[in-house]
């Protein structure tokens, strides 16, 4: 999906929501209270239907002709390419209609979920917003180009953050049992760990508070250290104590 995804020249937002809405579709049959409930999607197909949805949400329509053709190209390597207009074409873009009705079903239609990614330009403007730099965030854009003044979410520890909640998205707990703005504030901490950037206020003692300080208190502290160490997991580097 990630490689389609940058194919496409998608946003991050995209994918990240495409994520999500695979996550939340495998938790539907999960939690089903049908003793061995059928699952119509392949993971193939689950894929682009969530992939093709997300583009959908986020404002960043593509036709499903450069879906198909692409991700037919990565199936069937030794195959002869999918032509369009075609027959073959033409059942593989039925079947992927059909699975987006099927995922929008499962969605219950609400396909406009808050995701992680949503909180991060606000984390980082707390997160940087250090005596001396205030200025910065009032520029005007032409003053911004003149001396390179880069967005938040474009610094090192922007990208860093935004790379780590993409990793975070494909897990399966990381989006069924904790809200997106607790997979953020997570990610923060991991991203930050894992460059050595030392956050101001965060230590031991006073991590609670910086918790609280960057999620507005929106964030329980023990869901808090249970995200962070879930986020541990998924990067292979469980958080040392």
């Amino acid at each position: 999906m990630t490689l389609i995804a940058d194919s496409l020249r998608l946003r991050s937002e995209t994918l990240c929501m495409a994520f999500i809405y695979t996550n939340k579709y495998h938790h539907f049959h999960a939690s089903s209270a049908l003793p061995s409930p059928a699952d119509p999607l392949d993971p193939h197909t689950l894929a682009l239907a969530s992939l093709s949805l997300a583009t959908k949400s986020t404002e960043s329509p593509r036709r499903l002709r450069e879906f198909l053709l692409p991700a037919y190209a990565l199936l069937q390597p030794t195959a002869a390419p999918l032509t369009f207009p075609s027959t073959l074409y033409d059942a593989l873009r039925a079947t992927l209609v059909t699975a987006e009705l099927i995922l929008l079903r499962v969605l219950r239609f609400d396909i406009r979920l808050p995701q992680p990614l949503d909180y991060v330009p606000r984390f980082l403007s707390k997160a940087l917003a250090l005596p001396g730099t205030e200025h910065l965030e009032g520029l005007a854009e032409d003053e911004r180009e003149e001396v390179s003044v880069v967005e938040a979410s474009e610094t090192a520890l922007g990208r860093e953050v935004r790379a780590v909640v993409l990793m975070a998205v494909r897990d399966y707990r990381l989006v069924n049992l904790f809200t997106a703005r607790t997979v953020a504030a997570a990610c923060f901490f991991v991203a930050a760990e894992r460059m050595g950037v030392v956050l101001v206020g965060v230590d031991e003692t006073g991590r609670e508070e910086w918790v609280k300080r960057l999620t507005s208190g929106r964030v329980e502290f023990e869901d808090f250290e249970d995200a962070v160490e879930e986020v541990g997991k998924v990067l292979g580097q469980p958080r040392e104590e």
